[in-house]
């Protein structure tokens, strides 16, 4: 089954400027930020997302947020998952960067995908296979035509899970993208991934 796959990273959000951890904090839009995506949503529907996609969303109010302010003109109805939400920083949830690398373990040299900055928080491995339950369902549902509202580390994983990546292979690359940045997947029938752009930025 062909499906077309659009992902959207929240825009900017009061902890892009209060110099606080995102993670599960839940932080609100900026009015820069709502303005974002409600651009963000009028370019979408040049995509053609108004017609026929099904809509995933982050539940955590940035992402939320962001979703709301696109369908102002794509109007559709968001289906809230927690599976989409940001990597869990434990005990560094929304606090200050400062206090947050003050208090974290400190990690190993190398890369090491079971590492977490404080014991309640989730390492790389914990995120993936949180991740990928939602993956597969998206892949296996008949819907052809997904737009996903979600946040930075969680799409960057999502992403590499589109493109074929096994976990192993973030040790050697992974995406990375910038608030309010949009990438665009083709899966073709053939099982052949063709991505026609990765974190652009309008």
């Amino acid at each position: 089954m062909k499906k077309t796959i659009i992902t959207v990273q929240h825009t900017e959000s009061e902890h892009h400027l209060n110099g606080h951890a995102g993670a599960w904090g839940n932080w609100q839009l900026t009015e820069n930020g709502r303005n974002q995506a409600f651009e963000i949503g009028k370019w979408l529907l040049g995509e053609g997302c108004a017609d026929g996609f099904v809509m995933y969303t982050s539940d955590l109010a940035r992402a939320f947020q962001t979703a709301e302010e696109i369908n102002k003109t794509l109007h559709l109805t968001p289906v809230i998952s927690e599976l989409i939400r940001e990597v869990n920083a434990g005990a560094g949830n929304g606090k200050p960067w400062d206090w947050f690398d003050e208090h974290k373990i400190k990690p190993g040299e190398g890369y090491d995908p079971d590492y977490r900055p404080f014991d309640d928080a989730e390492s790389d491995r914990d995120l993936w296979n949180r991740i990928k339950p939602f993956y597969e369902k998206i892949i296996s549902d008949p819907d052809e035509k997904i737009l996903i509202v979600s946040h930075g580390c969680t799409l960057g994983f999502l992403q590499a899970m589109i493109m074929g990546f096994e976990f192993e292979d973030l040790s050697k690359a992974r995406f990375s993208g910038r608030s309010g940045s949009i990438s665009k997947f083709i899966l073709g029938s053939d099982g052949r991934v063709t991505a026609n752009y990765i974190n652009f930025r309008l």
